[in-house]
């Protein structure tokens, strides 16, 4: 039902993580009205947000959907809304995430006195990283996935009042919408009022 008459080649597809054919107005307009749409209540589909956004700060990138899908059945949040919510992590904000996890792990490994800390250099490339992760993984990783963890556990609570008010508020206007469609074809059928 939801495929393309021609099938994307691998370079279009890669294209079209980075930017959208239908461009980035129009998917985050899909993307809220899919949200509007869903029959959950305002609460589970927030927090269903907040899960899939804040679960981004770790560094295990190919789990994030069943880390997400995982904790979203934990907390009896919607599924579909923290699979959506993953996509806040994105190669645009990834590096913003990644440096805040990794700035948190390694004040809070630094707090504890533990070896494993590594201070963030004043510059970071590739070949830094790549030279970190291969000489000696837990130096960089551990602090990493422990701020990572840390970081989603401060970004629920926040992530999930911006997507309550603003689920709250689309679903508010959809309903008014809802109901003056209705009162107009009512109006229509009965006549106008006397």
């Amino acid at each position: 039902m939801f495929q393309r008459r021609e099938a994307l080649t691998l370079i279009q597809k890669a294209k079209e993580v980075f930017w959208p054919s239908m461009g980035w107005k129009r998917t985050f307009k899909y993307v809220q009205y899919r949200l509007v749409r869903l029959s959950d209540t305002t609460h589970k589909i927030a927090l269903g947000l907040a899960i899939g956004c804040s679960i981004s700060f770790t560094p295990l990138v190919g789990t994030h959907f069943i880390q997400a899908g995982l904790l979203a059945y934990l907390c009896r949040a919607n599924l579909l809304s923290a699979i959506i919510g993953t996509f806040v992590g994105n190669p645009w904000t990834f590096p913003f995430m990644w440096w805040t996890a990794i700035s948190f792990g390694s004040f809070l490994f630094g707090l504890m006195g533990l070896p494993a800390s590594t201070a963030l250099p004043e510059y970071i490339d590739l070949h830094i990283v790549w030279n970190l992760l291969w000489h000696d993984p837990l130096r960089l990783f551990l602090p990493w996935l422990v701020g990572g963890y840390l970081a989603m556990l401060i970004c629920i609570p926040i992530s999930y009042y911006i997507f309550y008010r603003l689920v709250g508020t689309a679903k508010a206007a959809r309903s008014k919408a809802k109901l003056r469609t209705v009162h107009k074809v009512a109006s229509e059928i009965t006549g106008p009022k006397k």
